[in-house]
């Protein structure tokens, strides 16, 4: 379905508007974009609010003009482009929005990644749970600004990534566990209605660790859940990972990765002050935990109120206290990036550009 230009002209800005009245623009239209235009209505730019967050990291006001923070080179396709080359052009570029221009590049119509691309996996019951509460102080200075949880991802913050990750997989129920400037996540979330699950909130008064706000959640849960850090990004088939975890009839599941760390240097073996051998830089997989849980409503008993509790000191009581913990060995990719370096590299794995960084 493309959007004619009638239907969108709620999202067209000219390139000598400022930006706090974009802001308000772009959050009344829900869309996440503004197409910039000329007086013709030949576009020239556009603008996500992973611009918007971008500049604003940059420190460089609201009363710029929004030619300032736009993409000069847009991304558009002609009238009568094929729609199996905008899906590999959306694919390619993971983009989720593509405008439709004329030969003389007047703005015609816009594509949205919806239209192109259906759910067509079953809908799940099982609730996901995203611990977003934390300080994020491994990428200070970035989150004396704003969360972790809103850290850029291409046109989007990384916790809409891994909600929309879930949702791909069949997941529209979700329940965010805010602490640390909760007003931002929060009000991101409530200002647009245009996406396609329910979110939910729940706030901790002080830290609780990465487990200690599922005491919130007592008595509210009947399933089986899915409890994941808000950095952590996995491209798993969750539809098996909870067939694993409802056979083996499992209360808690960690989900494991095999990673490989190599020693930077040459690892000597000695006897009795005698070189045995030399080891140039070795390498050893293990099996380490991704952040990711399937868990089982009476789990939640263990969590103390308003204490803080970590994931792991939670899994540790669980098993001491005759819970079944099983570990569901994951091989796909997977990405963290609640530190620098990982990020840095998520964003080039996934071809965004971050300027600045």
């Amino acid at each position: 379905m493309v959007r004619h230009i009638n239907e969108i002209k709620k999202i067209l800005v000219f390139p000598d508007y400022a930006l706090v009245d974009c802001l308000q623009q772009m959050n009344d239209a829900g869309l996440q974009l503004l197409l910039v235009v000329d007086a013709e209505q030949r576009l020239i730019g556009t603008v996500t609010d992973g611009d918007v967050r971008r500049a604003l990291l940059r420190n460089r006001g609201l009363n710029i003009k929004i030619a300032e923070v736009m993409c000069a080179h847009p991304c558009a396709v002609k009238a009568g482009t094929s729609t199996d080359k905008i899906r590999e052009l959306m694919l390619d570029r993971n983009i989720r929005h593509v405008p439709v221009i004329d030969s003389e590049g007047h703005i015609i119509g816009l594509i949205l990644w919806t239209d192109l691309f259906e759910q067509k996996v079953s809908q799940r019951m099982e609730k996901v749970i995203i611990m977003a509460g934390g300080k994020g102080t491994r990428l200070d200075p970035f989150t004396k600004i704003l969360p972790k949880p809103m850290i850029p991802l291409g046109d989007k913050p990384v916790i809409e990534a891994i909600m929309d990750g879930f949702y791909n997989n069949g997941f529209n129920e979700f329940i965010l566990s805010l602490g640390y400037k909760a007003d931002i996540v929060r009000l991101y979330f409530l200002e647009s209605d245009s996406r396609p699950y329910h979110v939910d909130f729940i706030q901790e008064d002080k830290p609780l660790g990465t487990a200690g706000s599922l005491s919130l959640l007592k008595g509210q849960l009947k399933d089986t859940s899915i409890v994941t850090n808000c950095d952590i990004i996995l491209e798993a088939d969750y539809g098996d990972i909870l067939n694993f975890h409802r056979k083996r009839h499992h209360d808690i599941t960690v989900i494991g990765a095999l990673k490989n760390f190599i020693i930077p240097y040459g690892v000597l073996q000695a006897e009795d002050g005698r070189l045995i051998d030399i080891n140039e830089k070795p390498s050893s997989n293990y099996l380490v935990n991704t952040g990711v849980y399937i868990i089982e409503p009476a789990v939640i008993s263990l969590v103390p109120e308003s204490q803080f509790m970590n994931m792991t000191d939670l899994i540790v009581n669980a098993k001491n206290n005759g819970f079944t913990v099983g570990v569901y060995s994951f091989d796909g990719r997977w990405f963290d990036v609640g530190q620098w370096d990982e990020y840095r590299k998520t964003l080039k794995t996934f071809e965004y550009v971050l300027g600045g960084y």
